[in-house]
């Protein structure tokens, strides 16, 4: 899971992308990217977020959103990558307290 807060533009898509590069092809291919503290995202990072879910499919994995604002919610989805209302539904291991 990256988390990601602020704001995504211009000059820290670089670093978003380099981190997301680095996780799909380190660690593991299949990632949850949790946007509910990101005020703002430019194209830049629309771009990156699109990037990066192609190159976790081309590892055989995927990426997945949770908890970006409504505003952000529809422009993710256009791109790819699934998104889901909270953190907990996307991330695959999650199990419900009995």
């Amino acid at each position: 899971m990256v988390r990601v807060a602020g704001q995504v533009d211009g000059v820290t898509a670089s670093a978003f992308e380099t981190e997301l590069k680095r996780v799909i092809t380190t660690k593991l291919p299949k990632l949850v990217v949790d946007l509910r503290r990101v005020t703002v995202m430019e194209p830049a990072g629309i771009d990156v977020l699109a990037e990066a879910h192609n190159l976790a499919v081309k590892h055989g994995g995927w990426v997945r959103t949770s908890g970006a604002a409504k505003w952000l919610v529809d422009l993710i989805r256009s791109i790819g990558p699934d998104h889901y209302p909270t953190l907990a539904e996307a991330l695959p291991a999650y199990r419900r307290a009995i």
